[in-house]
């Protein structure tokens, strides 16, 4: 359920990474200012509250303490499979809480054993914890006392239950941050097997609605948005990174990676191993790859040449004889004014043609010759 968190890097090295030499680093934390630091601006203050208020709706019964660090231990990954934001953000974080404070408070469970599972607040749990190192480094008793106990939202033990604990790691990391197509698909497709729980729970006045429905609205997401990303749900592994990849040549998707979730995984892998999704697919290939039940099936798809549907429009001002038919022909744009001349030179002198024929001929290129000159 829990576990403490692994601090790879040791502060100094955090320090020594980002901010050079170890003595001037740790001056650098004991002298910061407003001036150092990225203030929100109105619009962004505004949109950090209402993220806030719409968490704490979604379970308003908790109590705001103060709550020691050695006392808070972070969620397990089963539980919070939101990658750990970059340096860059964390280093931003610790500057803003050392010039302004905790501004939002964590979201925390109480355990019987007296410790707190961090649900929402991972980073700024990181952050804090990293400035108090720094500063008991330093000899700043004060500073350090100051970060040795973090804001928290506290729900009681009995408040919660492991299903909607895990329900608030993905509604505060959804609601909070930026996520990738695969993390997104991640979330919707656990919050949909939660929602499946929870009818089972020890909560017995649970509405048994759609659960797709429910995470579309806690989420705030279009009911249609989250279908797609629920569809994602058998996707093999390997997939996953293509889903996000950053280049162009080797991303896939997510219409296709929709098209081939719904294949048996030994096909999905028989895709990704000969690399098949790198080929372009129209409308009508994916509708066949959905349907596609073997190997075979899928060589004839992949490999048989793509077929072009192509339709051409012309208008008249009086009716065709009915046994007459369309004659549809391509060059290029350059080349149309002397096809054209061809084709009525040609017609016209071949007596076996009839007059009715050369007629509607010469109406027709005079009719177009009209529309391109407006």
């Amino acid at each position: 359920m829990s576990k403490k968190m692994d601090l790879s890097s040791t502060m100094d090295n955090f320090i020594s990474d980002n901010y050079g030499d170890g003595a001037s680093s740790l001056d650098y934390w004991t002298n910061l200012s407003q001036d150092d630091v990225k203030e929100l601006n109105g619009e962004q203050a505004k949109a950090s509250k209402e993220r806030q208020e719409k968490i704490e709706s979604l379970y308003p019964v908790f109590s705001r303490e103060q709550i020691l660090l050695e006392k808070l231990v972070p969620a397990d990954e089963g539980w919070n499979f939101f990658p750990a934001q970059n340096n860059g953000v964390l280093e931003e974080l610790m500057k803003n809480i050392v010039v302004y404070g905790q501004l939002t408070p964590a979201i925390v469970w109480k355990q019987p054993n007296g410790t707190y599972t961090i649900l929402g607040g991972h980073t700024r749990f990181q952050a804090i914890q990293k400035l108090h190192e720094i500063f008991l480094e330093v000899g700043d008793q004060e500073q350090a006392k100051r970060f040795e106990v973090m804001d928290c939202n506290v729900y009681d033990y009995s408040e919660l239950d492991e299903i909607e604990a895990r329900k608030i790691i993905i509604f505060d990391n959804v609601i909070r941050r930026e996520n990738s197509t695969a993390v997104k698909a991640r979330s919707v497709i656990t919050m949909a097997q939660l929602e499946k729980d929870t009818r089972s729970s020890r909560r017995p006045d649970t509405r048994r609605t759609r659960a797709l429905d429910n995470v579309a609205l806690a989420l705030g997401e279009p009911i249609g948005t989250i279908k797609d990303l629920y569809r994602l749900r058998n996707l093999i592994s390997e997939f996953w990174p293509l889903v996000d990849a950053g280049d162009r040549n080797n991303r896939i998707t997510n219409q296709l990676a929709r098209a081939i979730a719904v294949l048996e995984p030994e096909l999905q892998q028989y895709i990704y191993e000969n690399e098949l999704y790198k080929n372009r697919l129209t409308s009508s290939q994916l509708a066949k790859l959905k349907k596609a039940r073997s190997i075979a099936d899928l060589d004839e798809l992949f490999t048989a040449p793509e077929v072009f549907t192509v339709t051409a429009k012309a208008e008249l001002t009086e009716q065709l004889p009915a046994d007459y038919k369309p004659v549809l022909m391509f060059c290029s744009e350059d080349e149309l004014e002397k096809i054209r001349d061809i084709i009525e030179w040609n017609v016209c002198a071949d007596n076996s043609i009839s007059k009715q024929t050369k007629d509607i001929l010469r109406r027709l290129f005079a009719e177009a010759k009209k529309k391109e000159m407006v």
